[in-house]
């Protein structure tokens, strides 16, 4: 056998030697690209992006439960922004400044990963590598469903070719309500049993078929021209009649819809024999609600011959990434998991079917980050962590089985407060940020193992690690003759968008310590 040596040497050489006779204009692309397949992993960043224009408490729980899970610090999208840039004016504020983000990146920055979450209504539940594990999972069998849908040999210049790279959470109610909307009837099966969710006709019932705009994950790339579409669309429709004109999710549907819509007419042409009518994609009479005075007859979108309508959008039908709270009530359950096995045993008949039977419910086999995070702090509890795993609450969905990576709290927000201090990580929350700040601050990959091909980092770290602070300070109280450094402070915070400000954790979320970590671990 040859040793690896000598093997990484031949391959630098054969690299070498092809490169020599590449026409010059062509050698240096042509070596990075040689060096990149041979070499070393490619290295992909990974950004965090909270629309979010002032602090309060449940801001404070989505930069908290993201941070001490690893995910890089947040950047605060459109804090302190005033008129068309305040979010607390207008929901279109989220749209405009996340534009504003994505032109500030260069160009080398289109293959890295995306995730914005609303800022006053998200806690995660589960690390950064299971959620970037799934949306690659998810996207791929989307895209395999695709390919036997419109077939898999698109035209080189064929723009509107349908493709998923952008995954955003599921709804079970089309918002705004309107639905002459290609939003709200153009829209795809989830690919769920129809008894799901049980039989009815209530939202409780409904499939989760609509987009909701709180949780959005995909590449720079395809994120900003479905953003810069957005934009474009808000600016052609915007009605300062209309009572959901500030509606950044009727915008951002609308695009969707449109897509959907003309991937409808696209099969309709290549399954059907002689002329087509796209009206017949258009309900007969509307069967739903319209607003008042709303002409109820067909209405389909005006398609331009050319017209972009591909943004390669999707949606999370399943909640393995994204799980929404508004009729879902009945379809969750915070489960606990057999140390032997890793398994939950479900006894409850959600969906009321007659031949319902004991469900299984597996821990995922991509939580071994779960793992990593529990070692870190085995100080604090002194327990095996597969044995302490074992003892942990995770919030699942009963209907599709999996343990979700983050919890959208759609429609009433009072669950916020009973939720927190459910979640497997809320005795340890303090600790366990601590750790990770540190991990992060050293420079932590997200995952141990490539993913997707490649390692991923964060797109943003700390401006300095706790240890270094507080080591800084009691040289300081040193010097002051002050002995007492407090080595149990909290050292975090996230970054302001543009202004590129460091918020510091007194400026976000001191004041709320108590409720974060619970009265005795806020000491």
């Amino acid at each position: 056998m040859w040793n690896r040596r000598y093997i990484v040497l031949a391959v630098v050489l054969c690299t070498v030697g092809i490169v020599l006779l590449q026409p010059r204009s062509q050698g240096f692309e042509y070596t990075k690209g040689l060096l990149s397949q041979y070499g070393r992993k490619r290295t992909s960043q990974f950004h965090l992006l909270v629309p979010a224009s002032g602090p309060n408490l449940q801001l404070c729980r989505a930069l908290v439960s993201s941070a001490l899970l690893g995910y890089p610090p947040a950047v605060l999208s459109g804090w302190n922004g005033t008129g068309e840039l305040d979010a607390a004016v207008t929901h279109l504020a989220k749209v405009r400044n996340v534009v504003r983000y994505f032109d500030s990146l260069p160009p080398t920055a289109d293959d890295d990963l995306f995730l914005i979450i609303d800022g006053y209504d998200v806690i995660m539940q589960l690390p950064p590598d299971v959620l970037i594990r799934r949306y690659f999972a998810v996207t791929a069998a989307a895209n395999v469903k695709l390919a036997a849908r419109f077939g898999d040999e698109p035209a080189a210049d064929d723009v509107n070719y349908p493709h998923q790279s952008i995954l955003f959470g599921a709804d079970k109610l089309c918002w705004p309500v309107d639905f002459r909307r290609p939003a709200c009837y153009a829209v795809p099966e989830t690919g769920l049993p129809d008894d799901a969710f049980g039989l009815g006709d209530d939202i409780t019932n409904s499939q989760p078929r609509w987009l909701n705009s709180g949780t959005i994950i995909g590449p720079v790339s395809t994120m900003r021209a479905m953003f810069a579409a957005t934009i474009e669309r808000i600016a052609a429709t915007y009605d300062p009649e209309y009572i959901c004109r500030e509606s950044d999710q009727m915008y951002m549907s609308d695009v969707w819809g449109e897509q959907e819509y003309a991937r409808s007419v696209r099969e309709l042409r290549l399954n059907a024999i002689g002329d087509i009518d796209e009206q017949d994609l258009v309900p007969v009479g509307i069967d739903g609600f319209i607003p008042e005075g709303a002409d109820p007859e067909r209405w389909g979108p005006l398609m331009l011959p050319g017209q972009k309508t591909e943004f390669q959008i999707g949606l999370d039908y399943e909640s393995s990434l994204f799980q929404a709270w508004a009729g879902y009530e009945d379809f969750l359950a915070m489960l606990s998991l057999n140390s032997t096995d890793d398994t939950a045993i479900v006894d409850h008949n959600v969906s009321g079917v007659p031949d319902f039977a004991l469900l299984e419910v597996q821990l995922p086999d991509d939580l071994a980050s779960l793992t990593r995070l529990v070692s870190s702090i085995s100080d604090v509890h002194n327990a095996e962590p597969k044995d302490l795993i074992s003892t942990f609450f995770f919030g699942t969905n009963l209907v599709t089985n999996h343990v979700y990576c983050m919890f959208h709290c759609t429609g009433e927000k009072g669950y916020l407060e009973e939720l927190w201090v459910q979640l497997w990580f809320y005795p340890y929350a303090k600790a366990l940020l601590k750790a990770t700040v540190s991990s992060v601050k050293a420079g932590m990959s997200i995952s141990d193992t490539a993913i997707d091909g490649r390692i991923w980092k964060g797109a943003n770290t700390y401006p300095c690690s706790p240890a270094d602070e507080i080591d800084d300070r009691k040289a300081e109280d040193s010097d002051t003759g002050n002995d007492e450094a407090d080595a149990n402070e909290v050292v975090y915070g996230a970054w302001a968008d543009l202004a590129n400000e460091w918020l510091s954790w007194e400026d976000l979320c001191a004041e709320h310590e108590d409720v974060l970590f619970g009265i005795e671990n806020s000491a």
